[in-house]
């Protein structure tokens, strides 16, 4: 659930959807949007210019190696389907944790392919042991896996409760 004063941030915004959905709950709170590709930003800024002109949303390009946000500054985190693709991904998660808030919660969906299908050579995550390994690795105390309520697909969702 997001409350409606939260803090939030979708990673690898894309073209802007999930942004506008968080948004239209965190009203009093304001919603950030990163991607690495300008055309992304832009198609993501043309979606949420609406709330982008009322100071509701912020979207920026940049990169999940060096997020230009401040130190626990996020309530909400988001990651869909762009966790596969980071550079380096056990400093990404670090790098998330950094702009995460104390109890604050990140949020990773991806597509779940068969481990021994063709996809999964691409992944650099293979199976729950892996996300809950890399997670554990980068101080996430709690981690829930998901990978039942919808066929092919995971949902994790991870608090680092102590910092």
């Amino acid at each position: 659930s997001i409350k409606d004063d939260y803090l939030c941030l979708d990673i690898g915004c894309g073209g802007g959807n999930t942004v506008k959905t968080i948004a239209e709950k965190a009203i009093n709170g304001k919603t950030f949007g990163l991607d690495h590709s300008p055309e992304m930003v832009n198609l993501s800024k043309k979606l949420n210019n609406a709330a982008i002109e009322k100071g509701l949303v912020d979207i920026k390009h940049g990169s999940v190696s060096t997020l230009p946000y401040l130190d626990k500054q996020f309530d909400l985190i988001t990651a869909f389907e762009t966790i596969q693709f980071w550079p380096d991904l056990d400093k990404n998660l670090l790098e998330v944790r950094r702009v995460l808030k104390s109890n604050g919660t990140f949020v990773i969906v991806n597509r779940y392919p068969p481990i021994n299908s063709k996809w999964s050579d691409f992944l650099q995550i293979k199976s729950d042991a892996d996300y809950e390994e890399r997670l554990a690795l980068s101080g996430f105390k709690s981690v829930s896996i998901d990978k039942d309520s919808k066929k092919g697909w995971i949902r994790i969702i991870a608090k680092d409760v102590s910092n």
